[in-house]
């Protein structure tokens, strides 16, 4: 009995492993926050975390925004901004974005991580520091 729950153990860890790296990417790819993404103060040597949401997304609201709040107020070293996504098609587009709630983080212009999905406060202040040097 025990070992038949260990294998199921093993078995689901390796799927949430290898699911969560799909999920995680670092694509490279340039996007223009000037062009693209207008309207908003920005200190440009600083990264910048992109939020995707919409209102019909529970998950947005009970679980993402409180933690990009706490990080905003613990960690201040970056940009947020918050996107619906349901107004942003072509940045959606670009960017690869699969499911709401979604974060990709940028710096000088290129993306160096997307979260497709639920991205926790550990996953997001380890890449921004990771792109912060």
């Amino acid at each position: 009995m025990y070992e038949r729950l260990l294998i199921l153990t093993i078995i689901l860890s390796g799927v949430f492993f290898l699911f969560r790296r799909f999920l995680i990417s670092k694509p490279g790819k340039e996007i223009n926050i000037h062009s693209d993404i207008s309207g908003f103060d920005l200190n440009h040597s600083l990264p910048t975390i992109l939020y995707f949401w919409t209102e019909q997304c529970v998950q947005c609201f009970s679980q993402q925004n409180p933690i990009l709040s706490k990080l905003k107020r613990s960690y201040k070293d970056f940009n947020l901004i918050s996107l619906n996504a349901l107004n942003e098609e072509n940045i959606v587009e670009k960017l690869n974005i699969k499911t709401v709630p979604s974060t990709a983080i940028i710096l000088s212009n290129k993306v160096k991580f997307v979260n497709n999905g639920f991205a926790g406060e550990k996953l997001l202040l380890s890449q921004l520091k990771e792109v912060s040097g």
